[in-house]
């Protein structure tokens, strides 16, 4: 059995466990958990039984495991780099508005100078 075998499992479990705490604080929500939570399953069972990867593969009408693992973790890591993107600009619109807020409440009239 490879080495990979034997680490995988192991960060998997502490991802898991991360994961649990980050929710059991608030951090994440219930879906974050369950979504990350079965991803590092997968990853853990691909890791012990690598045949599995090649099998699950077929339902989706790739040849290779190999190959269906890369296809997934490019959806992972287009579906964060999306889910980051929204979160940039939906913080930048809060930013835009705020600063409009402090700007009209700070307004300076042209007697407030004179005085």
């Amino acid at each position: 059995m490879f080495l990979y075998a034997f680490i995988f499992p192991i960060i998997s479990i502490i991802a898991i466990i991360w994961f649990i705490e980050r929710y059991i604080h608030n951090k994440n929500s219930l879906s974050t958990v369950i979504l990350w939570s079965v991803f590092w399953v997968f990853v853990s069972l691909f890791a012990i039984f690598p045949e599995f990867s090649n099998s699950f593969a077929r339902l989706f009408g790739i040849t290779r495991g190999l190959d269906f693992i890369i296809i997934l973790v490019f959806v992972i890591l287009f579906y964060t780099v999306l889910k980051l993107y929204f979160l940039v600009d939906q913080m930048q619109n809060n930013l835009n508005k705020i600063v409009k807020e402090v700007a009209l409440n700070n307004e300076i009239t042209l007697d407030d100078e004179e005085e």
